[in-house]
């Protein structure tokens, strides 16, 4: 199969009216999963602050009832809800520029901003990138430390 004009540069690239079709749904669908996401956790800071002073069942089976053992997985669930609110705070800024300037560039034929949209749609899949690379290095090293412990 012979392909038409080998020699044309990526930057020359033509956008036809199916591709914009397709980016223009990747588009809305980027716009609806960030606000999803969003809401999301938005629900689970609710849903940590008001469960705070109840004791997990597994603690209260263990006799940790006591007021430390609240306070320690308290804290343990508000620092989780934070770290988790500043990413998806991230992960939703990337994904509604992605969307709105996506859409605004296909609108306006302004190939700049469209460039502009799918840069922001890189930088989220960058963010996740690090975020996986991270935790996955956090589990390594937990893994590491039981083993460690059970060997001794």
């Amino acid at each position: 199969m012979e392909y038409p004009n080998t020699n044309q540069s990526l930057f020359d690239l033509q956008y036809n009216e199916n591709f914009k079709s397709q980016l223009r749904g990747a588009a809305v669908w980027g716009g609806i999963a960030a606000i999803l996401s969003i809401g999301s956790t938005l629900l689970g800071l609710i849903q940590t602050f008001m469960t705070k002073n109840e004791i997990p069942a597994e603690f209260r089976a263990e006799g940790f009832e006591n007021s430390t053992m609240r306070n320690v997985a308290t804290g343990g669930n508000i620092v989780g809800t934070v770290i988790s609110l500043i990413i998806s705070i991230l992960l939703f800024y990337f994904l509604i520029r992605f969307s709105s300037l996506t859409k605004t560039g296909l609108n306006g034929n302004n190939p700049e901003m469209v460039s502009s949209g799918l840069g922001n749609l890189s930088s989220y899949f960058i963010t996740i990138g690090v975020i996986i690379i991270i935790v996955l290095v956090i589990f390594l090293i937990a893994i590491a430390g039981i083993a460690a412990s059970a060997g001794s």
